[in-house]
């Protein structure tokens, strides 16, 4: 004589008797993305070009309000120190940013949030480096 059969064990399909186990998920978060965010090689170039660009017009913008009020023999006698530090300052920034943009794993408003405060900072500090390398 036996016994009545036993049920499956937890976590096997058919768990808890007579209901089916929901599926695993069997993907990860960073397949559920649009392609661009996914972090491939030819995207990240795509984007390292992106941030570069971002870059020489943000080092444009911060180049023309850094000399706002300054005569040419001002601009022509500059310190060339506070210029690089704030040149790097804007392209690395750039570039970071569109990056975390890119490949952060937030919603879209903190992500826009957290690339224009990194472009607009740096912006800000490169053009008052600018405006005191002039002065």
């Amino acid at each position: 004589m036996s016994g009545p059969p036993l049920p499956p064990p937890p976590g096997a399909s058919g768990w808890p008797p007579g209901r089916a186990s929901p599926p695993f998920p069997s993907r990860s978060p960073i397949v559920d993305r649009p392609a661009w965010r996914q972090g491939r090689p030819g995207w990240a170039v795509l984007h390292l070009a992106i941030g570069l660009g971002i870059g020489f017009l943000a080092l444009f913008v911060s180049a023309v309000i850094g000399v706002i009020g300054r005569t040419q023999a001002q601009i022509d006698h500059a310190d060339d120190g506070p210029i690089a530090i704030g040149a790097l300052l804007v392209m690395c920034a750039s570039v970071v940013g569109w990056f975390l943009f890119a490949y952060v794993g937030w919603s879209l408003g903190r992500r826009w949030f957290l690339f224009g405060l990194l472009v607009g900072g740096s912006v800000a500090i490169a053009a008052i480096l600018f405006s005191a390398a002039s002065a």
